[in-house]
């Protein structure tokens, strides 16, 4: 009777296919564990572009966007178009703003007004990421204080805790556990099967 020997898998292997979760996860939450603002390139003249980490007041169109529905990751909430911006205590832009609700959004179609009758919103917060978009606009992330969470799109990635900046340091995981595998591989090649295989063919 043959005993059937099994190997366990390899702990790097274990800890990689774990640390894969955190990449999606860092992608979900920075849509909605953070409220989106958006500078449309006609206020850019008007409104500074702030800094990651500088806390911030936005006051803008208070609105869902729709564009990616069809795939299943839309529908987060965002300031969109922001018409007034304060920076460390350095105000930008018009409050109240007097224009077209939608003035130099582009597709404003794909945007849902979430209150009709009192369409803007301002809202207090720190800045987590700021990038621009093809489209012109500079999307502003904030990571909202408590008193406006609510206007997140209500789900559990909803809250004014830095979630998406522990996500996105454990986003890096992968790199860190393939790194760590080649350091271990190098110097104790016993221990992993390409320092057994690198070692037996040397």
């Amino acid at each position: 009777m043959q005993n059937a020997c099994l190997k366990k898998p390899s702990p790097f292997l274990i800890a990689f296919l774990v640390s894969l979760v955190f990449v999606p996860l860092a992608g979900y939450s920075l849509l909605y564990s953070l409220l989106v603002t958006e500078i449309v390139p006609t206020d850019q003249l008007d409104l500074k572009i702030p800094s990651v980490g500088d806390r911030v007041s936005v006051y803008g169109v208070w609105v869902q966007d729709t564009e990616l529905m069809e795939i299943g990751i839309g529908g987060w909430h965002e300031i969109h178009p922001v018409r007034y911006i304060e920076i460390i205590g350095e105000s930008y832009g018009q409050m109240p703003y007097t224009g077209e609700l939608m003035d130099g959004v582009w597709g404003p179609s794909r945007l849902i007004v979430l209150d009709k009758e009192n369409p803007y919103r301002i809202v207090n917060g720190t800045v987590a990421e700021v990038f621009a978009m093809g489209d012109g606009d500079y999307h502003v992330h904030l990571n909202v204080d408590k008193e406006y969470v609510q206007l997140l799109r209500p789900n559990v990635f909803a809250t004014s805790l830095p979630l998406y900046q522990i996500l996105k340091s454990l986003s890096f995981t992968p790199i860190a556990t393939i790194v760590g595998y080649v350091v271990v591989s190098v110097l104790r090649p016993e221990k992993t099967y390409v320092g057994r295989l690198f070692r037996k063919r040397k």
